[in-house]
């Protein structure tokens, strides 16, 4: 998340439209990295919005020790992790029952096939769909390792901060997670091409 810090002053200093600014300038990243977390568009809203409410209550007194787009980062991951943990103590007591189905392919901004011709643009596309599913299958714990890994591009100890937990778990959930989706990715590959048979 790229933020420009002369839009960050300008917000400390409680210039006009500057708020505004920075919120529009960071709306979609803010968004797609809580739906890829909570692989729901409903709570993804949510959360976006809750990040953007800590954004207006924190950015006074924002010191500027680390990038504003990496505590952004930060801040939108931990309101991330606090609704997987409440939706999480919601199934235990059987309030919930379960998510929504992901987005299908170029539903959201880097989604979209970007190929040559038709043909493969429709696999890549049916690829897309496939693994987004397969990842919002994931259990919460292993779908926040990937995305935060994988997608986001995150370090093994960044991600282990992050989540409160040691390297060495982030990297036993990373390979079964990866394996997971390895055979469900591959399952729908295989039960295709029997139907086609």
């Amino acid at each position: 998340m790229d933020v420009d810090a002369a839009l960050v002053k300008a917000c400390q200093r409680g210039e006009p439209g500057a708020l505004d600014a920075l919120i529009r300038a960071t709306y979609a990243d803010v968004y797609a990295l809580c739906r890829r977390m909570l692989a729901d568009p409903d709570e993804a809203s949510d959360a976006t919005q809750e990040v953007f409410v800590r954004v207006m209550r924190s950015v006074l007194g924002f010191r500027g020790e680390s990038a504003f787009g990496t505590w952004l980062h930060r801040v939108t991951v931990n309101v991330c992790l606090t609704s997987l943990r409440r939706r999480s103590r919601a199934r235990a007591t059987g309030m919930v029952a379960g998510g929504k189905p992901f987005a299908l392919p170029g539903d959201e901004p880097g989604l979209t096939a970007v190929a040559d011709n038709p043909e493969d643009r429709a696999v890549t596309a049916d690829l897309a769909s496939r693994s987004e599913a397969a990842l919002a299958t994931l259990p919460e714990d292993a779908r926040a390792v990937v995305v935060l890994r994988d997608i986001e591009g995150l370090s093994t100890r960044e991600v282990a901060e992050l989540l409160g937990v040691t390297e060495t778990v982030v990297k036993v959930r990373l390979h079964r997670a990866h394996a997971r989706l390895r055979t469900m990715i591959l399952a729908g590959e295989t039960a295709e091409g029997g139907a086609g048979a």
